[in-house]
């Protein structure tokens, strides 16, 4: 490598009297997270703006910009290198008092400090030196990648910055770190070993600023001379470092480089530079300003190095600025020409697809397993191989194999056979549902035959992407199929994908008030007044919030601190773990993308979804699903109740009973069904078995809605309305969609018949067409109307017809949906809805277990009793670790719901059980008072079978005899304590409710409504499942809020809320004349809502148009 870089000079110096343009060295995005302040692409731009046409970007141990840059940059612009912190190291003692007195005259503009003292046998307190790497050829843009995998995967940490950070949050009681954070983000790693990794590379050119750091560099290894560089920085480097490093490189000939760091205009301003500091280290504003002066007042180290601040950034010069602040160093600026022309840029086309290596079986292709496999499955499935089946299988092997995509499909698959094998439910959604490879393979559940799903949509020749299945997982076995992947593949070879996290309206504030050292019970307080989503700013939101004037801040910090919380919106600040995207190579994957540990020590990977396949890596999603969950789990419920297993893919697809339930609305906790918006259009389309979920799937999104796609469709099936192709030549394609386009599949349908080509050809100009659509591009549009009008001419059909129908197109463009992904939701679904009408109290059972709905518990609570499910409060000797079946079929609540139980306590009682009396139970577990006294407050006690206000005696009078006279006794009765008790007398039904309300969030032994009877009544209330007798009719319904949301509108947001009495529910809908007045209501969070209304009826839905909401009185409940 090293006649390599010598040869390299050597020609470079025939040409190194001309004036090419050098390259800037170096730019820091934010891509560098809270050390950098602008995005990458903004900073590309701006460079060109100034005369630039290569730039070096050297993110801190960072590459997660890397494919942004080049895509923006385009070919041969963008080099990407990074920079790294490394321990400060001393210089020999000739040099120590030279350096100490130079160090005092600086340039009058520069700030950044020089350098330390240390050993290399015991670091400074912080990071403040670090070297750059370029990458000389491709294997060095590898190294690149593994070295900043060392970094990032790196045993400890400089000791400095985590006693640094250590003593911050111990000062700063607003101080913390974020559990999502990955390892290193906010805190530089080092490794032990950074010399010795440095010195190990040879294919990267080391650029350092830092004579110590590169004395000790040659020391080592000298063959580095070749490929080392010092950076002279006449921007933030002072007089006396640059005259160290021109005699340095005199001393051991090395090279000098025009360099600094710039991170785009405007630059930060001072507190702006504390903020992200203060953020950065976990500090306060105030704080990072104490520290920055200081640093400038004090030849002591500060607590903090701001050696890699974003505040050290400058504004990017022009190549005419560059120049003349180095003309009297000619051969600095050769050095920047000649990296230039030198280094390996990033590439901007895709690389080759990388797939996971495949299990060799003797005497068997790779293509050879996989039809094998294949046609094994479907022999599972149906018993036989049909002629459609076959003839459609090897077809789709045929693309797959050309495509090479062969071994993607055999890693997918062993993977689902491993979750088989682990009794993990799963199921494939996506475009890969229209596959029967993947259907065969048992990575998806819907046959691509029966619902007609084109294999075109997901995986043809003229696709450029890659396949991408999305396979869904229960939950609670997730982990250990992840698990699996790495030990099969390799835990080198396999690494999470990770996600970028952006400071939201929330989180902003959060951070900005932490920043200001806002005490954290008022910094949630205060986010809490915060939507999810802001169209306007922060300030103005709160600008009257009676939670921001109650903080102990000035007026002008309370600006300040809002101002910063707008500023820091939309930045990124962390990294994440991507939901399921796992990537797996066939070499260490270090060497292909940048990669660091999360905070639960898993490798993830620098790139995110939307750049890894850049690299060539195959994503691979394995998710979790509260459906999946709950199917799994009533399967095992089914078999453990009855003794038979249930074949979840054998649940069929029409079902009379099911079909009452889905049509009726009563999809309460069915995944997908149960939103009140989707349960009237099961109602008004009249859904009769899985294919008619699938639909309503579709239908139920914003665009069809929006559109009118959806009242169509039910008009037209419920026989009001022609259900007429909008073209004859269509009426095949959509007998079974009521004549309409319901999916992109229908788009490449149409374009495909009426320009009589394949299609796959079609879905290249569907794909072209939605593309079109989403950046609002008028001529391409223009000209794939052109295209198309031109082609149905040559094909017989009218000019007109042509043309309205490429309108038809066009506009449905806007909110297709994909019918493959449809599919697989909508099975789901139906099975779900099929196991409800089934098996009620197992799918009970299992949706408790698993709950994560739009509803709270008490509505599911609810939604049992009117389903004859029983439900039983915890119990300390039935109760299971979570909620489980009973012999009679009843369900028992776990201890663990009750609010405040602890897990220690739990663990006990499971541990000593069964218990002869409360006594009994008292001394051999030890529970703490007051959560013995919660449960017997909500009945868990009740085997003893005496009153809960004697219990609540005896356990109070063991409690305190027990302290006062005999702490050592472990086992007996104490003396004096009487089995009877005084005469109480037990709580009343309405108390027992209470407490149930209380302690779980819901009521158990009847409905909450029923405390209000007498009230309801003196209203003169209509129970809700009398509604549709009061049809047009003012009417006043009582019941307890569920849910609510807000919809936008032309004049103004309304609103829609659910509600439920003691037998049914109803949706009110409050206009925008109301819903301001509504709003103020729902914020006093009453226990229950009177609404005062018009019954209207549309298609089958009823719903209450309300013209008063308001609460009803609490006082005036009965008990």
């Amino acid at each position: 490598m090293k006649n390599t870089a010598d040869n390299r000079l050597a020609d470079d110096r025939i040409t190194s009297g001309t004036h090419s343009v050098p390259l800037l060295f170096s730019l820091r995005s934010w891509g560098s997270l809270l050390r950098g302040h602008q995005p990458i692409e903004k900073l590309i731009d701006q460079a060109r703006k100034q005369g630039w046409q290569r730039f070096a970007i050297t993110e801190i141990a960072e590459l997660g910009t890397c494919v942004e840059a080049a895509r923006h940059a385009g070919e041969s612009a963008a080099i990407v290198g990074t920079q790294l912190p490394c321990r400060q190291r001393h210089r020999s003692e000739r040099h120590r008092s030279e350096r100490h007195r130079s160090e005092r005259h600086r340039r009058p503009d520069h700030s950044r400090s020089g350098g330390g003292q240390g050993s290399d046998a015991t670091p400074s307190v912080s990071a403040e030196t670090s070297v750059l790497l370029l990458p000389i050829d491709t294997h060095g843009l590898g190294e690149v990648h593994q070295t900043v995998s060392d970094w990032r995967l790196a045993a400890t940490t400089s000791r400095a910055t985590e006693t640094a950070v250590k003593d911050m949050s111990e000062e700063d009681s607003c101080s913390g770190t974020h559990s999502e954070t990955s390892s290193g983000t906010h805190h530089l790693p080092i490794p032990d070993n950074d010399l010795e990794i440095l010195c190990a590379l040879s294919s990267c050119w080391i650029i350092t600023g830092d004579p110590a750091l590169a004395e000790h560099l040659i020391q080592r290894n000298p063959q580095l001379a070749s490929r080392l560089w010092l950076e002279i920085d006449r921007w933030g480097s002072s007089i006396g470092r640059e005259r160290q490093l021109l005699e340095l490189a005199q001393q051991h000939r090395l090279r000098l480089v025009a360099g600094s760091r710039f991170g785009g205009s405007p630059a930060l301003t001072a507190h702006q530079t504390h903020l992200l500091d203060a953020l950065t280290h976990s500090s306060t504003v105030d704080q990072m300003a104490d520290q920055r002066r200081q640093q400038h007042s004090t030849p002591f180290p500060p607590p903090f190095s701001t050696h890699f601040s974003a505040g050290q950034l400058l504004p990017i010069p022009t190549v005419t600025e560059w120049r003349q602040r180095y003309r009297d160093l000619p051969e600095a600026l050769a050095g920047a020409e000649f990296l230039a022309r030198n280094s390996c840029p990033y590439p901007a086309k895709a690389a080759k697809t990388i797939f996971p290596p495949v299990e060799e079986v003797k005497g068997q292709t790779a293509y050879g397993q996989l039809y094998q496999r294949c046609h094994q499955g479907l022999l599972r499935r149906h018993g036989e191989v049909q002629r459609p089946m076959l003839e459609r299988l090897t077809r789709e092997l045929q693309v797959i194999d050309e495509m090479g995509f062969v071994p993607y499909f055999l890693v997918v698959g062993e993977i689902i056979d491993e979750a088989r094998r682990l009794g993990i439910a799963s199921a494939g959604r996506g475009s890969g549902a229209a596959s029967i490879v993947a259907y065969a393979l048992g990575i998806t559940q819907v046959d691509p035959i029966r619902h007609q799903l084109r294999f075109e949509r997901f995986l043809h020749p003229q696709r450029s992407d890659l396949p991408d299945i999305d396979i869904d997982l229960c939950w609670q076995g997730r982990e250990d199929l992840i698990d699996h992947v790495y030990q099969r593949h390799g835990t080198s070879r396999t690494a999470m994908i990770c996600t970028r996290q952006v400071l939201q309206v929330r989180s902003a504030l959060r951070e900005a008030a932490r920043a200001h050292g806002v005490a954290p019970l008022e910094i949630d307080r205060l986010s809490r007044r915060l939507p999810h989503r802001l169209e306007g700013s922060i300030g103005a939101y709160l600008r009257d919030d009676p939670v921001l004037a109650s903080l102990s801040l000035s007026a002008k910090s309370k600006r300040t601190l809002l101002e910063d919380a707008e500023w820091l919106r939309g930045r990124p600040h962390h990294r994440s773990i991507h939901p399921g995207g796992i990537c797996i190579a066939d070499r260490p994957i270090a060497e292909i993308v940048g990669l660091e540990r999360a905070h639960r020590g898993i490798t993830i990977t620098q790139l995110d979804m939307y750049s890894i396949e850049h690299t060539g890596l195959i994503k691979i999603d394995l998710l979790g699903n509260r459906c999946i969950s709950e199917l799994g789990t009533v399967r095992d419920l089914i078999e453990e109740r009855s003794g038979d297993p249930l074949d979840i893919d054998g649940i069929p697809e029409e079902c009379p009973q099911t079909a009452d339930l889905v049509r009726e609305g009563r999809t309460l906790g069915c995944f997908q069904l149960e939103s009140p918006g989707m349960r009237a259009l099961l109602i008004q389309m009249q859904a009769q078995n899985a294919s008619d979920v699938i639909q309503s799937v579709a239908l139920i999104r914003p665009g069809p809605s929006a559109g009118g796609l959806k009242d169509a469709y039910c008009r037209r099936i419920r026989g009001e309305e022609e259900p007429r192709p909008p073209h004859p030549a269509l009426d095949h394609l959509l007998a079974d969609q009521q004549g309409l386009l319901l999916y992109e599949e229908n788009v490449m349908e149409t374009i495909a018949t009426l320009m009589q080509i394949p299609l796959a050809q079609a879905d290249v100009i569907r794909r072209q067409l939605a593309k079109a659509v989403r950046a609002e591009d008028d001529a391409a549009l223009e000209k794939l109307g052109e295209q198309f009008v031109t082609a149905a001419l040559g094909n017989g059909y009218g000019i007109r017809e042509s043309q309205e129908l490429w309108q038809h197109l066009f506009s449905f463009a806007r909110y297709s949906f994909n019918k493959s992904h449809a599919a697989s939701y909508g099975l789901l679904a139906w099975r779900s809805a099929w196991l409800k009408t089934h098996h009620p109290a197992e799918f009970m059972c299992a949706l408790f277990r698993h709950h994560a709905g739009m509803y709270p518990f008490s509505a599911f609570v609810a939604e049992a009793r009117r389903m004859g499910v029983s439900l039983r409060l915890p119990c300390i000797h039935r109760s299971q670790n979570d909620f489980a079946m009973e012999t009679d079929g009843a369900i028992r609540l776990p201890l663990s719901i009750i609010h405040g139980s602890r897990r220690e306590s739990i663990r006990r009682v499971f541990a000593e059980r069964p218990f002869t009396s409360p006594e009994d139970l008292i001394r051999r577990t030890r529970l703490p008072l007051s959560e013995l006294e919660d449960w017997i407050l909500l009945g868990a006690l009740d085997g003893f079978d005496i009153p809960r206000p004697r219990l609540i005696w005896r356990c109070v009078t063991r409690h305190s005899r027990e302290r006062k006279e005999s702490p050592h006794i472990v086992s007996g009765d104490l003396p004096g304590i009487s089995d009877v008790g005084p005469e109480l007398v037990d709580f009343t039904p309405a108390r027992k409710l209470r407490e149930e309300m209380r302690l779980l969030g819901a009521a158990i032994s009847a409905h909450p409504m029923s405390l209000f009877r007498r009230q309801v009544q003196q209203e003169r209330c209509v129970p809700m499942t009398d509604l549709r007798r009061w049809c047009g009719k003012t009417v006043r319904v009582a019941g307890i809020r569920l849910a609510s949301r807000q919809h936008p509108t032309k004049t103004g947001p309304m609103g829609f809320i659910t509600l439920e009495d003691e037998e049914a529910l109803c949706e009110v809908t409050c206009f925008s004349r109301l819903w301001p007045q509504v709003k103020k209501v729902l914020l006093e969070r009453p226990e229950v809502i009177l609404v005062r209304g018009k019954v209207d009826m549309r298609m089958g839905v009823l719903s209450l148009i309300a013209d008063q909401v308001r609460p009803l009185q609490r006082e005036r409940a009965t008990g």
